[in-house]
């Protein structure tokens, strides 16, 4: 057993020396290879196998109901109860369905009173049939209403696509019966097609949603990937040892994927995905779950604003006695950097501060021009919104020397409104004196092969919007109406906060009235702090209308993971909860 105190730092010797403790670890677990599969052996059971060598174990495989008395083979699916932390058969690990097994798969979740269906793959994955669409619709299309699968009928009443999951409900029927069941799928979709998430946070987010949905007197949750035993475990062990670890303040992982692998083989197929459930305890245990409902806000800002409020989410060693809640919540937003190709020589010129360039991971690579090295750079980086992956790009403010880069990237990405956070000279950008005018205000401008041309400007209160229009000379090619909007939050709009609210609701809802694809663009100078507060509240404020629920920490913490310096001071920080609060005390103006 591990105490939680102590797992940072296990977790960290694991790691050391290129992993070795961690590979030694992971490649002494039983493999479970002792048990019996006769029944996954026998002819008629085998063409329901998705892969030849992943079984389901005789004595801990979900035996169905017969369909008839002389076919004894309609009893079996590749599936295995699995148990949970202190309760028996708290979950079914199963594959994803084949085209033959799907009515099966309905039959079980059915049978065993499931509620609730954890997906941890995509239909498809590198051109790769992982599972069959086993719901209505065909070929990865979804269609409202019903289908029949053997005898039972699963209707889709809802779909919410999120950036990093899907919530799919469905109402079963079974033929003979007057009984109807609502049956929730949450599909994870945030995972790789190689490897494991380069954070843990938006699993634990899936976790804690999957919690939250699944009523506590249902039967077994159905877990399932491609095969049902990497992704699959790696889901169950997780839960698990967050379980342990709220009631026992430690945790056992070695002893728990055992336990896992007596009951399924290969549970937790990699050591990749082993060390990311390490990761993923880590961050749990540092954070704990800063979630709140949204009528707890008031109470939980009033509570950080106080000294020595003990509300950091990670221990506050070295803090202040008069360290506020806010302080030290803010002081545990640390990030990874990989940083590799924009700090490279040939790119350091094309950044506004050595510091402040994008990972490597999720940076926006430009089409190469041929035989001019760093030709595809430029200091910018996708960022995750609630609902989709990649729905902004954060970005610096152009330099005299990247402006063509600028405008070839709005070009490229198809990013439709660029948002400027009022560029002003600050302390700590070297170069704030090379603040350029991008966008032409009477005459067409020419950025290399583009040409940009004003079309019309509209003074509002917080903001100024610029209608522009931009052509490839090479081909002739326009684009009607991108869309620059011009945030100035000197001038007062009533309070700070009102002002940037007003100006992140109407940049989405400018992009939604004219249907407008591709990425919003933002930044301020260095596209760090301010930037930050923008993409912070955008994000929080979407997840507050939708889910009624709001945790800046783990929003502010994700965006930090995906650019360096996003939401750059406590007072940055704190003015996300300010605009957070004023939200929902005038909801009501804001979503009409």
């Amino acid at each position: 057993m591990i105490g939680v105190g102590q797992l940072a730092e296990h977790v960290q010797a694991l790691k050391a020396d290129n992993g070795r403790l961690m590979a030694a670890e992971f490649e002494s677990i039983d493999p479970g290879g002792q048990f019996t599969w006769e029944h996954s052996n026998r002819p008629a059971n085998r063409v329901k196998n998705r892969y030849a060598n992943v079984i389901a174990y005789d004595h801990s495989r979900v035996v169905l109901q017969q369909l008839s008395s002389s076919d004894v083979d309609t009893d079996y699916i590749n599936a295995n109860y699995l148990d949970g932390y202190c309760k028996q058969n708290a979950y079914i690990a199963t594959q994803g369905p084949l085209p033959q097994t799907v009515s099966d798969f309905w039959r079980m979740v059915w049978e065993q009173r499931s509620a609730m269906i954890v997906s941890m793959t995509r239909l498809e994955e590198r051109a790769r049939v992982k599972c069959e669409q086993y719901w209505p619709g065909t070929n990865s299309q979804e269609l409202m209403g019903e289908a029949q699968y053997g005898d039972i009928t699963v209707g889709l009443l809802d779909t919410i696509e999120l950036a990093y999951y899907t919530i799919r409900t469905f109402i079963l029927h079974k033929t003979g019966t007057t009984e109807t069941r609502e049956v929730r799928q949450l599909q994870f979709t945030a995972w790789p097609d190689h490897g494991v998430p380069n954070h843990p946070a938006p699993l634990l987010m899936f976790l804690r949603r999957v919690r939250a949905e699944c009523p506590p007197d249902s039967g077994p949750i159905v877990v399932h990937c491609s095969a049902g035993v990497g992704r699959t475990g790696a889901f169950i062990l997780l839960d698990i040892l967050l379980e342990q670890m709220r009631h026992e303040k430690a945790v056992d992982v070695f002893s728990t994927v055992s336990r896992l692998r007596a009951q399924r083989n290969f549970m937790v197929q990699t050591e990749d995905q082993y060390a990311f459930v390490y990761e993923a305890l880590v961050e749990a245990a540092a954070s704990g779950n800063t979630e709140l409902p949204v009528r707890q806000l008031e109470a939980h800002w009033s509570r950080l604003t106080k000294p020595n409020s003990g509300l950091s989410p990670a221990n506050s060693e070295g803090s202040r006695e008069d360290s506020t809640g806010l302080e030290l919540e803010f002081s545990q937003l640390v990030a990874q950097s990989q940083l590799t190709t924009g700090s490279s020589s040939v790119n350091l010129t094309k950044n506004r501060h050595p510091d402040f360039v994008p990972h490597d991971a999720n940076r926006v690579a430009l089409r190469a021009v041929r035989g001019v090295d760093g030709s595809d750079y430029i200091n910018a980086s996708y960022i995750d919104g609630y609902r989709s992956r990649a729905v902004y790009i954060a970005t610096q403010a152009p330099l005299t020397s990247t402006l063509e880069d600028f405008w070839r990237m709005i070009w490229e990405t198809g990013s439709c409104l660029i948002v400027r956070l009022e560029s002003l000279p600050c302390y700590n950008d070297p170069r704030s004196m090379d603040l350029p005018t991008y966008w032409p205000t009477v005459q067409s401008v020419r950025h290399g092969y583009l040409v940009v041309d004003p079309i019309a400007t509209y003074t509002m209160t917080a903001y100024v919007m610029r209608e522009l229009r931009l052509t490839d000379t090479r081909d002739g090619t326009r684009r009607a109406k991108n869309r620059l909007l011009l945030a100035n939050f000197r001038q007062r709009y009533g309070s700070l906060c009102e002002a940037v609210l007003e100006t992140v609701i109407q940049v989405h809802k400018t992009k939604e009235h004219f249907g407008m694809d591709g990425p919003i663009t933002v930044h301020c100078n260095l596209g760090a702090g301010r930037t930050g507060v923008f993409l912070a509240i955008a994000v929080a404020l979407e997840r507050m209308r939708y889910e009624g629920v709001v945790d800046m920490f783990q929003t502010v913490k994700l965006l930090r993971w995906q650019r360096v310096g996003l939401v750059q001071t406590a007072s940055e920080y704190a003015f996300c909860y300010a605009a957070a609060l004023e939200y929902l005390e005038s909801f009501e103006r804001y979503v009409t």
